[in-house]
């Protein structure tokens, strides 16, 4: 796959959405009210919901991503990109490849990335949303037949 085909497979943000919460899934979910461990998606809400106690947690929620305004697919960008660069991307190549028009939410965004790579296998992400697209991709071929 091609680094420009790539990047646009991560900036679909309904892609993104599915695979971090596929993630999110796989890592366990503890709700903040009750500690209970088992959740189930609210699609109404875009969030998850306790099965004990009915609190609701957003896809962000306990990330690196909580109280980021920015889409979730610069977090599979911010990913791959440092992924094939050895952990050196600027911020000012990481606003180019995402489009955005300030860079000051950037640098603290990419901050974080940098932070997260360092404490968690990012491989099992990348796959995660490779898994995801593919699926996706398989769907609606099958669909278009």
């Amino acid at each position: 796959m091609l680094a420009k085909d790539a990047i646009r497979l991560y900036k679909d943000e309904d892609l993104a959405i599915e695979a971090f919460k596929e993630y999110r899934l796989q890592k366990g979910i503890v709700c903040k009210k009750c500690g209970g461990s088992h959740h189930y998606w609210l699609a109404s809400k875009q969030q998850f919901q306790c099965k004990t106690c009915r609190f609701r947690t957003t896809l962000q929620s306990g990330t690196l991503l909580e109280g980021s305004k920015l889409p979730i697919s610069y977090f599979f960008v911010a990913l791959y990109l440092l992924k094939n660069n050895r952990r050196d991307l600027s911020v000012a190549e990481f606003q180019i490849e995402t489009g955005h028009k300030y860079s000051e939410p950037l640098y603290d965004f990419l901050r974080k990335v940098k932070v997260y790579l360092k404490t968690e296998d990012q491989n099992s992400i990348l796959i995660t949303f490779l898994e995801v697209a593919s699926a996706s991709l398989h769907n609606s071929s099958a669909d278009n037949l």
